[in-house]
């Protein structure tokens, strides 16, 4: 499946991926109706216009995306109907190749499967603290990645 830039044109299915994903990441959480569509939350739209996006398709039709900012990645979602095959991943070693220098990140704790797959990637536990999404306290580890010498 090809990964490729974000174009405009693909603001639609990335919203789209994002609003439906979100809740997963978040729960235990935040409870569903706690989190407002990405349109609608003006700190994560500032977060992705700053961002350096990655989309990837199936079949013409994107089916996940990732993004970074200078050194620390900082998005990642699949639609939930593409899980389990390889997107995560690919997003994250593409976006690996492309960043220099040690490669931080967020990510909640309770958000198992994206924890999992960071850590099978390399990616150790710099710190946990409890961070902030709208207003709801968020257990969050920061992760960090350092190229093999």
């Amino acid at each position: 499946m090809p990964i490729r830039p974000y174009r405009d044109t693909d603001w639609t299915a990335v919203r789209d991926i994002y609003d439906l994903a979100k809740p997963d990441e978040m729960r235990g959480v935040v409870d569903a109706s706690g989190i407002p569509p990405l349109e609608a939350d003006a700190d994560m739209m500032a977060l992705f216009q700053s961002s350096q996006i990655l989309v990837m398709e199936s079949g013409g039709q994107i089916v996940g995306f990732g993004g970074s900012r200078s050194t620390s990645i900082t998005w990642l979602f699949v639609h939930p109907e593409y899980r389990r095959k390889g997107i995560a991943h690919a997003l994250v070693l593409e976006m690996l190749e492309r960043l220099v220098g040690t490669i931080t990140l967020n990510v909640a704790t309770t958000n198992v499967a994206a924890y999992n797959l960071y850590q099978r990637l390399g990616f150790t536990v710099e710190r946990e603290f409890v961070g902030q999404f709208n207003g709801h306290a968020c257990p969050v580890a920061r992760l960090r990645f350092e190229r093999p010498a």
